[in-house]
Formats: C-alpha cells, sequence, structure tokens
C-alpha cells in the first residue's frame, strides 16, 4: 500500500505546491515540485525486488532494485509522473499512476517489468491512486479524489474516496460515498473484502455492497500496511515532520508496540511477503533544518532486532548512478 505519504509530511510541502500551481502554471497541467515528498514502493510478491520511484524524466520514472545484489534498472523511461507502484499477485507487472503531460489528473495504468504493454486503467477527470491488486489478479482497488484537479502530489492527497475497476479497465465503480473521507485500500485474503483508512480508523465493506462498512482496527490516521498473513498492523504515528514513530499491533489493534526507538521520522512501512520483517523510509536533513528533507530505504525484524540501511537517500535522486555504501 505507499502506502500510501500523509498529511503530516506534506502538510507544508502541499501548501506551497498549491501556490506554485496557482502562479506558475496553466490549471490544465500538473504543477508539482520533484521531491522526496512524492516517494512510494513495493515489494516483488518474491521478496526479492522492489519498485520505486526515483528522479527521471518525467520528473519521477519507476525504477527496480534488485535486494540479492543491490542493482538498480530502470522500468521505461518516459514523460509520464509516475508514483505509487504496485505489484500484480504474479509479481510479472506493475499497476501504478501517473500524470502524463497537458493532463491535469493522474490516472492508473499496468505494464510489464521491463516497461512494455502499458496500458491506461482509468481515465476519470479526477486523480487517482493507492492502486492495489486483488490476490487473484483480476481487479483493482484505488484512491480516487475528484475535487483537487490541477495536477501534482495525488498520492499525498488524503481525501477522496475509494474505487475498484478491472485489471483490463473495466467495470469501474466507487465503493465509498462522496461524503466519507477514505484512502489508501487494499483486498483481504478472501479478495471479496477491502479494507481502506479514515480518520476514524480502518473499516472494511464488501465488494457486493451486501453489508455496511465495519471496523477492523482503531489506529491513527498515517501510513499503514497490513502483514501478508493479516495478523499484525505496522504504522507511523506523529503530528508533524520529524515526530513520526514506528510501530506494530495487532490486527485488531491492540498490543501496540514501538517497533524502533525515537532515532528519526519514519514512513512508508512495508511487509515483506515471508511476513518477518518491515521495509521503510527513514526522514533525513543532510542540508540543515532550513533545507529539503530526503529519505533514505531501511528494515528491521518484526522484533525491532537487525536495523539496517539499505540505500541511502541518492537511491531516489539519482537511481542509475546510485551504488550501495563502499560501492
Amino acid at each position: 500500500m505507499w502506502v500510501l505519504l500523509t498529511l503530516p509530511i506534506v502538510g507544508l510541502a502541499l501548501l506551497m505546491g498549491l501556490c506554485a500551481g496557482f502562479l506558475g502554471k496553466a490549471m490544465n497541467s500538473h504543477s508539482r515540485g520533484i521531491g522526496h515528498n512524492d516517494v512510494s514502493f513495493d515489494i516483488s510478491p518474491a521478496g526479492d525486488t522492489i519498485v520505486f520511484n526515483g528522479i527521471g524524466a518525467g520528473g519521477f520514472d519507476l525504477y527496480q532494485l534488485r535486494l540479492a545484489d543491490l542493482r538498480v534498472s530502470r522500468v521505461a523511461e518516459t514523460p509520464a509522473y509516475e508514483t505509487t507502484p504496485t505489484f500484480t499477485p504474479d509479481g510479472e507487472s506493475l499497476v501504478y499512476a501517473a500524470g502524463l503531460p497537458g493532463d491535469r489528473a493522474d490516472h492508473l495504468f499496468i505494464c510489464k517489468l521491463d516497461g512494455s504493454g502499458r496500458r491506461q486503467l482509468t481515465s476519470a477527470d479526477a486523480n487517482d491512486s493507492l492502486p492495489r491488486v486483488s490476490p487473484d489478479g483480476s481487479l483493482v482497488v484505488f484512491s480516487r479524489n475528484k475535487s483537487y484537479h490541477w495536477g501534482g502530489l495525488a498520492h499525498n492527497w488524503s481525501g477522496g474516496v475509494i474505487c475498484v475497476v478491472g485489471l483490463d479497465g473495466q467495470n469501474e465503480r466507487q465503493l465509498t460515498a462522496d461524503d466519507d473521507v477514505a484512502w489508501s485500500a487494499w483486498f483481504l485474503p478472501d479478495g471479496q473484502t477491502v479494507a481502506y483508512e479514515t480518520q476514524a480508523g480502518i473499516f472494511t465493506l464488501q465488494l457486493d455492497g451486501s453489508a455496511t462498512p465495519k471496523r477492523l482496527a482503531d489506529l491513527p490516521a498515517g501510513d499503514q500496511a497490513v502483514s501478508p498473513a493479516e495478523q499484525y498492523f505496522v504504522y507511523t504515528r506523529g503530528q508533524y515532520s520529524g515526530s513520526q514513530e514506528l510501530l506494530i499491533a495487532n490486527r485488531d489493534g491492540t498490543d501496540e508496540r514501538r517497533l524502533l526507538p525515537k532515532l528519526g521520522a519514519y514512513y512508508l512501512p512495508r511487509f515483506a511477503p515471508q511476513d518477518n520483517r518491515v521495509y521503510f523510509c527513514k526522514e533525513e536533513w543532510p542540508d540543515g533544518p532550513s533545507g529539503t528533507p530526503r529519505f533514505s530505504l531501511w528494515r528491521v525484524d518484526l522484533d525491532g532486532q537487525n536495523l539496517q540501511r539499505v540505500a541511502d537517500r541518492r537511491l531516489f535522486d539519482q537511481p542509475l548512478s546510485w551504488k550501495p555504501s563502499g560501492g
């Protein structure tokens, strides 16, 4: 899920982006800064590859990081601004959000890992982002914001509704009401139930509409991830950038504990498919408090042991020239 970054980190950046959008460019095209506030990543079903977005031709391109040898390759060089990639269950394709030049909204696309076979899945005059694919690979659930039209930072915008569309781009429909602000949806293992975040906690609903939404867990609004076996939630908590903690709790929200000590601000937690560790981004300020925050990529076991930095901030800034420390 990316996930997907939420309000604590992007409040000021979002306001600045909105002002830049109004003053600098017409409202019929994308207008956004290129920075770490739009970083996102996902882990392959086999647990051997991370797909992420980093600086590229369209502002952000999609890249792969092989965990065995830490080699980076670009999925495809495109003029689109690409965010929130997620793997299909077979690990052979990616679904992601992209903003095309001249289009004021982000839409969902699918392509193979080598960038081939690219198809557009949604086309509404709305920002679509944070896709997740059903266990059988037939459906995509995603977040849609229907009021933020002048482009940019789509997956950072917290308002909106939850929608679903077929992997063939057909049978799109809205699942939640316009007045129920919701985001960051994913499928439960049965493939017929969708979970999603709200300010009031995490709720579930049936795709067929046979039941009203039910509360799954009472957790703070923020970056969330659920373990593959649906046993744990890992999530961030903190009101401001720099105060984000990384916590873990049982699926019902009980037995909360801090996964890491307060050593920095943590974002975008993602479980490894093996259910034994968590990957996440850590915020850094290399140029001091008046500079711009950057993210590095880390991982830690579920018991808080074996903390390891996978990649420094250059992975997102210079993907193709990045090398591991000492490499």
